[in-house]
């Protein structure tokens, strides 16, 4: 009866966990299903990607130049665009983790100052109220994304 009890709790625990990873992929529906370069954003007459569900997502052409302003040119060709914030719900609700690169976090770093960013075992880190500070700076050259653990 005891063994009987564990499988079903084990089902019950299984089940929840699928429908909440494909309710958490609906939530990211909105996130790039490819990135850009700076330099090929920049180059477009209407800079934009196209996010996982298909849409367009369309970034501010100063948005991308006060970018440009701030990483060397030599950079241009590597920073990919939007840069993805995110989300962790396993670290609670005021924490973000950057996503990409040196180059990303060095563009955070130059917006929002470097006291903003944390920094832990190789990962960047930012939280909720920086967060918004640096979605009202680049509010299309940026998204957040949710996951349940940075597994």
């Amino acid at each position: 009866m005891l063994t009987d009890m564990r499988d079903l709790k084990r089902d019950f625990i299984d089940r929840v966990s699928r429908i909440l990873a494909k309710e958490i992929e609906k939530i990211n529906d909105h996130l790039p299903r490819d990135s850009k370069t700076l330099k090929e954003l920049l180059e477009m007459d209407e800079p934009k990607v196209l996010t996982k569900s298909g849409d367009e997502l369309i970034m501010d052409k100063r948005e991308l130049e006060m970018i440009a302003n701030i990483l060397p040119a030599q950079h241009h060709g590597k920073l990919r665009l939007p840069i993805i914030i995110l989300r962790m719900i396993e670290m609670g609700e005021g924490v973000y983790m950057i996503c990409g690169g040196d180059l990303e976090v060095q563009v955070i770093d130059k917006v929002l100052g470097q006291e903003a960013v944390y920094r832990h075992d190789g990962k960047a880190f930012l939280y909720k109220p920086y967060v918004a500070i640096l979605r009202s700076r680049l509010r299309t050259t940026t998204v957040i994304g949710f996951v349940p653990s940075m597994e």
